[in-house]
């Protein structure tokens, strides 16, 4: 079973430098807000309508869904602006500081950025010794949060893209899996950006842009994985980028971990300020290019 260690989002914090990081903590509006939205849930298939109709039934209501917690961070201002829905690790949410941090560095582009917290609605404290795999349950988290932005007047819905952090990066990756899940949905993620994921060939093939930032030391989740994925790919979808950092382990844009690496379930995980920074203008590269500033 794979077990990957989980990161925060204080890559920026390194990678934009603490004296930049406190000039736009000072001047941009970036106060949070906690925000509450369902987990999102797919349309009846056409057999489950075919059948209701058949027998003179309606059709079963869904499960309630579980309410999830987030930190909505945006731009002064009315918008509309683009967002990016950020999914943590396996250990669970970042901590209030780093959450702040990172809404101040999106919203310093004019974006705006909603952190999921997965694991709190449901009382799980971590999923790292527990799971391989992306558990499905936060999929559709991903898609509860693309929904809820969607619907915000000062969001543009065509504007969402998706970033993810080990296993945060496995459910990006999953929720824009072409063919998948995303087919279930009107609202579509417009680009995923994935940290560090454990790659799977099924990941080869996106709906979407996207782009794999991941450290060529990296034991959890191995980038020669990642590369065999890329060799198999057929070429159908939309374009996915792989870039390895030389020298860089698992977490390598945890600034926690900058003076004191750590070992997880026999993982090395450590901080990179060099792949932190050059990841960073990677997400930069990417989100300007598709949300078009």
């Amino acid at each position: 079973m794979r077990r990957a260690t989980s990161t925060s989002l204080s890559a920026f914090i390194a990678a934009i430098g603490m004296a930049l990081l406190l000039a736009i903590v000072a001047a941009a509006d970036a106060a949070a807000e906690t925000v509450r939205f369902p987990v999102a849930t797919t349309p009846p298939t056409p057999l489950q309508e075919r059948l209701a109709r058949e027998r003179g039934q309606p059709l079963a209501a869904a499960s309630p869904a579980v309410e999830l917690t987030g930190e909505l961070y945006r731009p002064a201002g009315t918008g509309p602006f683009p967002a990016v829905v950020s999914l943590h690790g396996c250990a669970g949410p970042p901590s209030r500081a780093v959450a702040d941090a990172a809404g101040a560095a999106y919203v310093a582009l004019g974006y705006a950025l909603l952190v999921v917290d997965s694991f709190g609605p449901r009382g799980v404290t971590q999923r790292c010794a527990t799971e391989s795999g992306v558990p499905a349950d936060r999929i559709m988290d991903a898609y509860g949060a693309l929904i809820y932005l969607a619907g915000l007047p000062f969001i543009d819905p065509d504007r969402i893209a998706v970033a993810g952090y080990s296993q945060g990066a496995d459910t990006a990756l999953g929720a824009v899996k072409l063919g998948g899940i995303e087919t279930q949905f009107d609202r579509k993620f417009r680009a995923a950006i994935a940290y560090f994921p454990y790659c799977v060939a099924s990941y080869g093939a996106v709906s979407v842009p996207a782009v794999i930032l991941i450290g060529d030391l990296d034991e959890a989740t191995p980038a020669r994985a990642c590369r065999d994925m890329m060799a198999g790919r057929s070429g159908e979808g939309a374009p996915l980028r792989l870039v390895v950092y030389p020298g860089a382990h698992h977490a390598f844009t945890s600034a926690r971990l900058r003076d004191k690496p750590e070992t997880t379930y026999g993982y090395r995980s450590e901080y990179n300020e060099a792949a932190a920074h050059a990841a960073w203008e990677e997400e930069r590269a990417v989100l300007r290019e598709v949300f078009g500033r």
